[in-house]
């Protein structure tokens, strides 16, 4: 038993009774259905005969099935082969024993799934057609960008409240036991549509999309050297947020999906990405260390890099060839791969990470270079505050210096092998003459974090939380199960219908690593009982009477 006396039911093509009240349980926890209603609400007219909560947990219940997520398959869910129980527990009336009233109940769910998306769709473009472009602006929807700013928050606390909901069938200990790690990454989902034509002037039948390439800035379709980039597929990207645990630390608790977005592939990535991390900080879950790829990095630092930090997450990240070595200074002290580091820091030490890319020097004496990079770092005296301001002072003060320097008297004595500054500068900056320095929370605020570039520490904790979400986007779309990057699974069109059915993979694949988990768990318990089965003989027999 788990989260409130929920059973995770066991995984089948057909769900059974046990299987629709888990789903029907899960879209109440999210507490969505009654919001829709009440905006679909009319004061007139005729009322609708199937409820927004059945047609929610039919489609869960395919997901959790590992089959298409069909509006037809809903339909046949409800209709036809559910028991009477499971009707009576969602509220569909009747049953369709004919082809006319499969078709008439065909229509109900249809009409109540477009319903539920038009709650929460942010997009003005018209869908399932190939149009000119006169035609395509001629039918646009009336919608102001307040209006769509609003839809898509609508949409991303729908989506966002699905997840949240599967993932609080953790038992509270399951919950604590979470290492505080998040994995942020952004991921294609292709889209049942043919990108538009230049040739033919024509737009895709869903124009919410974009054309996801391999590697550089989507919105561009030309490499820095004029190349045509290779189109991979017309698609939207998936902005995912997933637990993850320290480096190392044996498995106490499955990482799950926590936080999704979806938007056009490269657009506002930051932004996007900061709106998951909010929404998973605002649902009760621990910011803590954040691991995000390259596209991250590059986001404007105040669409990203400081909400994440204002929020309490600790970036650790990593840089392209052309963000390598000085990234910023203030008052004297130089940011280098993310720290802050005395001015007197070596040419060698500072260009280690590009020579090292480029093959002039080998692993070891990188390696040697980026652990002699520590005596010259700042020492954190205070901070950050509130405010995100922090106090840093010269590597040469303090009772026990890890450098010998010539500005700094008390630092020349005793002579015991630290590294020593031979030229230091002729002007010496705020960091040379005062005993501390406040650094701002704006200053190179894209490229700071609290683990230095290269070392040990920083590679075992990038790699742990990169590897948990690319090992996420790589469950969600494996084929056997909630195949995310098949689209012909999920025929209906438009950013909106899209998140929706995204949510729900997402919660199937979060409940599928529950169930391992556990099983997983149970038979280890098992294992550890039946080895204390087979001891010949224990103190406990020698136990005295009373």
């Amino acid at each position: 038993m788990d989260g409130g006396g929920l059973k995770v039911p066991g995984p089948g093509s057909v769900p059974d009774e046990e299987t629709v009240r888990f789903a029907a349980e899960l879209i109440d926890r999210s507490g969505q259905a009654p919001v829709i209603e009440a905006a679909l609400a009319h004061r007139t007219g005729r009322p609708r005969p199937l409820p927004v909560r059945a047609v929610l947990t039919a489609l869960l219940c395919l997901a959790l099935a590992d089959r298409p997520l069909f509006l037809t398959d809903a339909t046949r869910l409800l209709f036809c082969q559910l028991p009477p129980a499971s009707r009576r527990l969602l509220a569909v009336p009747g049953t369709a024993t004919t082809e006319q009233a499969f078709k008439a109940a065909y229509r109900r769910v249809r009409y109540c799934f477009h319903a539920i998306v038009s709650v929460a769709d942010p997009s003005a473009l018209p869908k399932n057609r190939r149009l000119p472009q006169d035609q395509l602006k001629a039918r646009l929807k009336s919608l102001t960008p307040d209006q769509a700013t609003a839809a898509r928050d609508r949409l991303e606390a729908l989506v966002n409240a699905l997840l949240e909901a599967s993932v609080s069938v953790l038992t509270a200990d399951e919950r604590t036991t979470s290492g505080g790690g998040t994995g942020l990454d952004a991921t294609p989902v292709p889209l049942f549509s043919r990108g538009p034509s230049t040739r033919a002037g024509l737009s895709a039948s869903d124009p919410d999309g974009g054309w996801y390439v391999r590697e550089g800035d989507h919105r561009d379709h030309e490499d820095d050297k004029g190349k045509p980039l290779p189109k991979i597929a017309w698609a939207l990207e998936a902005t995912i947020a997933v637990t993850a645990r320290p480096p190392g630390a044996p498995p106490a608790t499955p990482n799950l999906a926590t936080g999704l977005a979806m938007a056009r592939p490269g657009e506002d990535p930051g932004g996007t990405g900061a709106r998951v991390l909010a929404s998973a900080a605002a649902r009760g879950h621990k910011p803590g260390w954040l691991g995000y790829d390259r596209a991250c990095t590059a986001a404007l630092p105040g669409r990203f890099h400081l909400p994440a930090r204002a929020l309490g997450y600790r970036p650790v990240m990593d840089y392209r060839a052309d963000q390598l070595g000085i990234q910023a200074n203030t008052q004297g002290a130089l940011l280098v791969e993310g720290t802050w580091y005395c001015p007197a820091l070596p040419g060698p030490l500072i260009t280690a990470t590009a020579r090292l890319r480029d093959h002039a020097i080998d692993r070891e004496l990188y390696d040697q270079q980026i652990a002699a990079r520590a005596a010259y770092q700042l020492k954190r005296k205070d901070g950050p505050d509130t405010d995100g301001y922090q106090r840093l002072s010269c590597p040469a003060l303090g009772r026990h210096p890890g450098l010998i320097c010539p500005l700094r008297q008390a630092s020349l004595s005793p002579r015991d092998g630290r590294p020593k500054v031979l030229q230091p500068p002729d002007e010496p900056p705020k960091i040379c003459r005062q005993t501390a320095i406040t650094t701002a929370p704006d200053v190179g605020a894209r490229y700071r974090q609290d683990l230095p570039y290269g070392t040990p520490a920083w590679h075992a904790r990038y790699a742990t939380l990169r590897n948990t979400i690319e090992g996420l986007n790589g469950l969600i779309k494996d084929t056997a199960h909630e195949a995310l990057a098949a689209p012909a699974r999920r025929r209906v069109r438009g950013i909106a219908a899209c998140s929706l059915f995204t949510a729900l993979l997402l919660m199937a694949a979060n409940i599928r690593k529950i169930r391992a988990w556990r099983a997983l768990t149970a038979s280890d318990q098992a294992g550890i009982t039946r080895r204390a089965r087979r001891r010949r003989a224990s103190l406990r027999d020698y136990l005295p009477d009373g």
